[in-house]
C-alpha cells in the first residue's frame, strides 16, 4: 500500500476537529435517521478506504501474540513517546478517556513515512502490551471505529470560507452527527466534549457579534454572559490569553508615545509579576540589539551599492558583509528579511 495512503483524510487531524474545522467545511446535510447507528455506511467506498478498513478489521481479530513486530519507529517519531497509560476499571473494562485518541494520533503522525498498514499494526501492538481481556477487546474495537470515523471525514466538502452563523451551525451539526454515529455517548463526551464547548461558544459569539439592533453595551453584556457558560479551565486559558494580548497592545501604545523602559516594566510587573516583567525586558533588549545590527547592516549594504560595483562584485561584497556581521542561523534570518529589510 502506498506510503501516502489517504493522507488527505488524516490531514484533517484530531487537533482540527474543533471550531477551526467547522469554519472551513463546505455545505453538508446532517446524516439521515436511516443511517443512525450504521457507521459503516459513512465509510467511503474507494479501494484505499475499503482496504484500510478491511486490514484494521483483520488486525482486530488477530490474537495479540500473533501480531508482528513493526520494527523501530519512523524517523519523525524516534526519541519521542505518547506518554499514555491506558486504564482498566475494576470490572476489567476500558476506562474511556481522551488519552486513547492521543495514543492513536501519536502513531498516525507517521503515516506519510511508513503507510497505514504498519501504523495500524503499531497501534494494535501497543494496545495489546497495555491491556488485557475485555479492555483490550474494547480498545481494538474503538480503534476500528476511530479509523472508520477518520475515513468518513472525507465526505465533508472543502471549505468555502463562509462565516455566516447559520451556515456554520449547519456544518457544526453535520460534524457532530458523523461523530455520534461512530462513538457512544460516553465516548463522544470524553473525546469531543471540550471541543464542543468551545465550538458552541464561538458559534454563539459570532452570532452575537453579527446580530443587528444591539447597542455596544447590550452586545458586551451578552458576550460576558456567554463567557460564563464556558468550563472553568477554558475560561482561565482565555483570560490568560486576553490578558497577554491587552498587555501587548498597551505596551505598543506606550512605546509609540515615548514611555520609558521603567514605565513599561512597571506596567508589566503589575500585570504579570516581577519575574515575567524582567524576562520581557530582556527580550526587549535583545530585540533592540537585533534591530540595531540590522540597521547597521542595511547602512553598509547601501554604501556598497552606491559604489557602482558590478552585480557579481556587489554580491560577493554583500556575502562577505553578511559573514562578518552574522552567524549562520542569523544569515538565514537576514536573507529571509532582506527585501530592503
Amino acid at each position: 500500500m502506498s506510503k501516502k495512503f489517504f493522507l488527505n483524510s488524516w490531514a484533517i487531524g484530531f487537533s482540527a476537529l474543533g471550531i477551526t474545522a467547522v469554519l472551513f467545511f463546505g455545505e453538508l446535510n446532517p446524516p439521515s435517521v436511516e443511517t443512525q447507528g450504521k457507521p459503516a455506511t459513512l465509510v467511503p467506498k474507494d479501494p484505499r478506504s475499503q482496504q484500510a478498513t478491511t486490514y484494521n478489521q483483520q488486525l482486530q481479530q488477530t490474537p495479540a501474540a500473533q501480531l508482528d513486530d513493526p520494527g523501530p519507529l519512523p524517523p519523525s517519531l524516534l526519541g519521542s513517546h505518547h506518554g499514555v497509560l491506558l486504564r482498566q476499571n475494576d470490572q476489567g473494562g476500558l476506562v474511556i478517556e481522551l488519552a486513547q485518541i492521543k495514543l492513536f494520533e501519536f502513531y498516525l503522525a507517521g503515516l506519510e513515512e511508513e503507510g497505514v498498514d504498519k501504523v495500524l499494526l503499531r497501534i494494535h501492538r501497543e494496545l495489546a502490551q497495555q491491556l488485557r481481556g475485555a479492555a483490550l477487546t474494547q480498545a481494538r474495537d474503538l480503534l476500528r471505529r476511530y479509523v472508520d470515523y477518520r475515513l468518513a471525514l472525507q465526505i465533508l466538502p472543502r471549505h468555502d470560507h463562509n462565516l455566516d452563523p447559520g451556515t456554520l451551525r449547519q456544518r457544526y451539526e453535520a460534524l457532530s452527527g458523523i461523530r455520534q454515529q461512530f462513538f457512544s455517548a460516553e465516548e463522544y463526551q470524553a473525546f469531543f466534549g471540550r471541543d464542543n464547548a468551545q465550538d458552541e461558544y464561538m458559534l454563539q459569539r459570532l452570532a452575537l457579534v453579527q446580530q443587528q439592533g444591539l447597542s455596544n453595551l447590550q452586545r458586551q453584556q451578552a458576550l460576558n454572559e456567554l463567557e460564563t457558560q464556558l468550563p472553568e479551565d477554558i475560561r482561565r486559558i482565555r483570560s490568560e490569553s486576553t490578558r497577554h494580548g491587552d498587555l501587548y497592545e498597551a505596551t505598543q501604545a506606550m512605546q509609540a508615545a515615548g514611555a520609558s523602559p521603567e514605565e513599561i516594566r512597571l506596567l508589566r510587573e503589575q500585570t504579570l509579576g516581577s519575574e515575567a516583567a524582567q524576562r520581557l525586558a530582556e527580550l526587549d533588549k535583545q530585540q533592540a540589539e537585533w534591530q540595531q545590527r540590522l540597521s547597521d547592516y542595511a547602512s553598509e549594504r547601501d554604501r556598497l551599492r552606491a559604489l557602482g560595483l558590478s552585480e557579481t562584485d556587489f554580491q560577493n561584497a554583500l556575502s562577505e558583509l553578511l559573514a562578518s556581521r552574522f552567524d549562520e542561523l542569523e544569515r538565514i534570518r537576514v536573507n529571509a528579511l532582506d527585501a530592503e529589510l
